[in-house]
């Protein structure tokens, strides 16, 4: 069989092509489903009251200052909304920009560590990947973070290879915008990245690039320009940084998101899929080559540092790891080529058997999801339909790629391959509107129909929320909202917060009168009658949720 060759495209052409492929699949449907709760609700309600305040130097949630992550994923939702309206599509649309940008800068890093044919692979495996397909859907920080650090080390490379000025600034400006998204854990790449510099060799370069003022100058103006600024207008704010966003995070459960010290290194082979075996190949090829081989060393460094930081810390999600996706996808994108890519047909067993295993898995996964849609049908006719038509999909899929795996044919089961998690969203995103039962008493977390019948109540409408804050309440209402029962951070916004955050059941009980609606679980109904001693009257409701009218019992 011929060798395998990149399309013969001009470089312009073919990175176009890279970023469109990131990008189309995240802006398809960008704006068909309801904000999710906690975190989309939570980011773009602050980006709306951002953009209606007209003060982007201060996030605010729910009406009190909020600093719990700097600005730039609000900046960015703000004015997605500034420029296609207070809506789904508009909160979300710069994360397909930023997904189509780390495809292309990974395919640029492909080339520059090893060559043309593993960076159009790179890219492909990236985009193609569950983790890609899923968390570069959510307004979140680690969408953005994965685009800033990818550029990061894409500059840190090109500037140890050629020492352009072009670089050394992109490099300075790809670390603040990392710090301004997401703090400390933005910089993690370089405490992989600078040791794997000194142990290949490249301790001069790294001086220039460490050595000079105007790096640093850089760094402080935008990178940490606007904490110094807030600091200095919220006094305390700085200790709040350091201690309880980044201290606490990492050594204590503050956050209540503990999982054990293996957690990532199970989840980052399945983030990968369907490319899971590929990456524990090159894994183990590349581990044989630390310290022979320059990018075996400065990948095994980018991946493994910040993920032994990840695992020691007590504060574990899934999405944190998100960034490391693309050193992954190098790696991943080396086997590739060097197995199922290259001329010769040696080994033809172990290359193809591994795709009809996936084939296998995917159409048991298809059947799987037939059944359960045909046997939930009448009771959860949405998700059933999603669950039906996807199903279909990977059945088929799975056979395409069996019939490839059959024929040897490379490129039918690369191109299979990479269709099968974009093909799902294709098929899953249409009929997801994010607050769909899908179990008995179980709904996804989207609250938007809820919200959007509360914004019709009139503007001066006391409504408090009860027990737990809706996170996307200001995005669909554009009103803050009294809480009863929430923790909330009050030390920046002591007397909004009198009047906004209730504590105890005196304070709630002296703040309800007949006029007042409740917006609470269905569980708490019981509860909130016997604190208030009344009858609650359910005016409409969504899922859990209902919104409530309290009544004097009768004779009272």
């Amino acid at each position: 069989m011929s060798k395998f060759r990149v399309p013969k495209l001009s470089q312009k052409a073919l990175g176009l092509l890279i970023f469109l492929a990131g990008m189309l699949p995240v802006l398809y449907h960008c704006g068909s489903t309801g904000l999710f709760e906690t975190s989309e609700g939570r980011y773009a309600s602050v980006a709306r009251q951002m953009l209606d305040s007209g003060d982007w130097l201060t996030p605010r949630h729910n009406g009190l200052r909020h600093f719990t992550k700097p600005p730039v994923t609000y900046w960015l939702g703000a004015a997605g909304m500034k420029i296609f309206g207070v809506n789904e599509f508009g909160a979300r649309f710069f994360l397909s920009i930023a997904a189509g940008a780390t495809a292309l800068a990974t395919w640029y890093l492909g080339k520059l560590l090893f060559c043309k044919v593993t960076g159009l692979m790179a890219a492909l495996v990236l985009i193609s990947s569950i983790y890609f397909q899923v968390l570069f859907r959510g307004l979140t920080t680690d969408p953005f973070l994965a685009l800033f650090e990818t550029l990061m080390a894409l500059a840190f490379f090109s500037y140890l290879n050629k020492q352009k000025k072009r670089w050394y600034i992109t490099f300075w400006l790809a670390t603040s915008a990392a710090m301004m998204t997401k703090g400390p854990p933005g910089l993690l790449p370089l405490a992989g990245l600078i040791p794997a510099a000194l142990l290949t060799g490249y301790k001069s370069k790294l001086k220039a690039l460490f050595g000079s003022i105007v790096g640093w100058a850089i760094f402080i103006i935008f990178g940490l320009g606007w904490y110094l600024l807030v600091a200095v207008m919220n006094p305390g704010l700085l200790s709040y940084f350091v201690i309880e966003e980044t201290i606490n995070r990492v050594a204590s459960d503050t956050h209540q998101r503990s999982a054990p010290f293996y957690y990532f290194l199970v989840l980052l082979p399945v983030a990968i899929f369907p490319w899971s075996g590929y990456l524990l190949l090159a894994l183990k090829e590349q581990i044989s080559k630390f310290r022979k081989s320059r990018s075996a060393t400065f990948l095994l460094l980018w991946i493994g540092v910040p993920l032994l930081i990840f695992s020691l810390s007590r504060s574990k999600l899934a999405s944190y790891t998100l960034p490391l996706l693309i050193p992954l996808a190098l790696l991943t994108a080396q086997a590739l080529r060097k197995t199922l890519l290259k001329a010769k047909q040696t080994d033809s067993e172990y290359k193809f058997g591994y795709f009809k295993a996936i084939a296998v898995i995917v159409g048991l996964s298809g059947l799987g999801m037939i059944i359960a849609g045909y046997q939930y049908y009448e009771e959860f006719n949405s998700i059933a339909k999603i669950a039906i038509f996807s199903g279909v999909f990977w059945i088929f899929s799975a056979a395409f790629l069996g019939w490839f795996v059959a024929m040897r044919h490379r490129i039918g089961v690369l191109a299979v391959s990479c269709l099968l998690l974009p093909g799902l969203m294709f098929f899953v995103l249409p009929g997801l509107k994010g607050n769909e039962a899908y179990s008995r008493n179980r709904y996804l977390t989207s609250q938007w129909m809820l919200l959007k019948r509360i914004a019709t109540l009139p503007t001066n409408q006391k409504i408090i929320c009860i027990d737990k804050m809706i996170e996307g309440w200001y995005f669909y209402t554009g009103r803050s909202v009294i809480t009863w029962n929430v923790e909330r951070k009050t030390g920046f916004d002591k007397e909004t917060a009198a009047a906004l955050v209730l504590n105890g059941d005196d304070a709630l009980r002296k703040a309800v009168d007949s006029d007042t609606i409740l917006v609470l679980q269905e569980k708490a109904c019981a509860r909130v009658e016997a604190t208030l001693d009344c009858e609650l009257e359910i005016i409409t409701g969504e899922g859990n949720w209902r919104v409530v009218i309290p009544i004097r019992k009768t004779g009272r």
